[in-house]
């Protein structure tokens, strides 16, 4: 039995698919099996884009791509006179991608965890199904991608201290960027945050630029 497998779950957009995919081939080029799963025509694009990017040939080669389908969904288009500046008319798409994705990411990890002592899931807040799959799993566990520590402990930074000693206040309040649809669609597919699956963040951050916020979120973790 090989010791560990990771399964890469990004949300289909590509800030998400981006992040996910240099973290996926930083992980590959250390030696660690790693799975990438995706809607088939991102797969083809992630593909095509770690090539463009640079990346030995040999490390995109040793990621394994797994593509399925997402179901037709509604595409209305973005209403610029909507209260929140969040692209509320992607909430379609997102439960779209759920629909299609769950069960293929079930069935991967159902299979790597018969194979490896322990399956470690990464994904992001808008993929955040993939956090109680892998608690269906005996030997899995879950880690959530944060592009920075400070999109994570804003919502815990009490008075907005943190924003305001970096000149920072001006910033608008978290409610103000995220849909209300949002926050509702990530507490209905993620299920149980505080699973024993859920082993805890990755931030895509330094403590030369974010000292304070990393320290705001390994607290209130």
């Amino acid at each position: 039995m090989e010791p560990v497998a990771v399964v890469a779950v990004p949300f289909p957009a590509q800030g998400h698919l981006n992040g996910m995919l240099h973290l996926s081939l930083v992980l590959a080029s250390r030696g660690l099996p790693v799975h990438f799963t995706a809607p088939a025509q991102h797969v083809r694009q992630a593909r095509t884009r770690a090539r463009v990017l640079g990346w030995d040939p040999r490390t995109l080669r040793s990621i394994e791509f797994h593509g399925f389908y997402v179901p037709a969904h509604a595409c209305p288009p973005p209403d610029p006179a909507a209260p929140s500046p969040f692209p509320s008319h992607l909430i379609p798409m997102c439960e779209a991608f759920i629909a299609g994705a769950r069960a293929p990411v079930a069935s991967l990890l159902s299979s790597l965890s018969s194979r490896h002592r322990r399956v470690v899931v990464l994904y992001d807040r808008l993929s955040s199904f993939a956090a109680p799959e892998a608690a269906r799993v005996g030997n899995g566990e879950a880690f959530c991608l944060q592009c920075v520590a400070a999109s994570d402990a804003s919502w815990t930074d009490a008075g907005r201290r943190l924003l305001r000693a970096r000149g920072l206040d001006g910033v608008p309040p978290v409610e103000a960027c995220v849909a209300k649809e949002l926050v509702e669609h990530i507490v209905r597919t993620q299920g149980d945050s505080r699973s024993p699956a859920v082993a805890g963040v990755v931030q895509n951050t330094c403590r030369a630029v974010e000292d304070e916020f990393v320290d705001v979120v390994v607290v209130n973790w």
